[in-house]
């Protein structure tokens, strides 16, 4: 059973990547079987980073532009998931380029030093979306997470709402492990210290 299942899994990553280098080749409908097969993922992605569905839409089309315009420059020496991750990421940073930054102002005050980190901030639950289920508390979840500055907004959306290994964070965002690791704990902790006042009545 193991051979068989490793033989498919080895048969469908072989596929994706004559698909890909066919597409790479300009040939249309290897491009468009790539936008309906990560068509969902780009937009939830989208969707768990803006928070809005008019902005992730939009977010979702400046996307695919830039992976149909950086195509060419996909190596093959990540997965192409892992990839996509990174551009995607990468457009969702140039447009929050041209937000407000005083929303964020709270978070960079309280994250301004390593000693403000308490030593029990895994008390966290490992999704934070299983305790989210009052409409109050979604709202309130969804305002917290826009109020963390992009950067990690990002690396929690991907680590905590994809649910990306932390080295595949680190991939998608070109930054360090050690990096992504800090900025996933910064936002679980700005995202617990605002959410406090639910947590204590669940």
């Amino acid at each position: 059973m193991e051979v068989i299942v490793a033989e498919q899994v080895a048969q469908k990553v072989g596929d994706e990547l004559s698909m890909i280098k066919a597409a790479q080749a300009g040939d249309k409908d290897a491009l468009r079987e790539l936008v309906e097969k990560y068509g969902k993922t780009v937009y939830g992605f989208s969707y768990r980073v803006c928070r809005n569905e008019e902005a992730a839409e939009d977010t979702l089309q400046e996307a695919f532009l830039s992976i149909l315009k950086s195509l060419q420059s996909f190596d093959f020496k990540s997965s192409f998931s892992t990839w996509i991750y990174r551009v995607v990421s990468n457009s969702c940073l140039m447009k929050f380029r041209k937000e407000k930054r005083d929303r964020w102002t709270s978070f960079e005050t309280m994250a301004a030093t390593q000693e403000n980190l308490p030593t029990d901030f895994n008390a966290w639950p490992d999704s934070p979306l299983d305790v989210v289920s009052a409409n109050e508390l979604k709202v309130a979840m969804d305002e917290a997470i826009l109020n963390l500055p992009p950067t990690y907004r990002l690396a929690f959306v991907l680590k905590d709402l994809e649910g990306l290994k932390i080295e595949e964070v680190a991939a998608s965002l070109e930054i360090s492990i050690p990096a992504a690791k800090a900025r996933i704990r910064r936002a679980r902790l700005f995202l617990r210290e605002e959410l406090q006042h639910f947590m204590e009545h669940e």
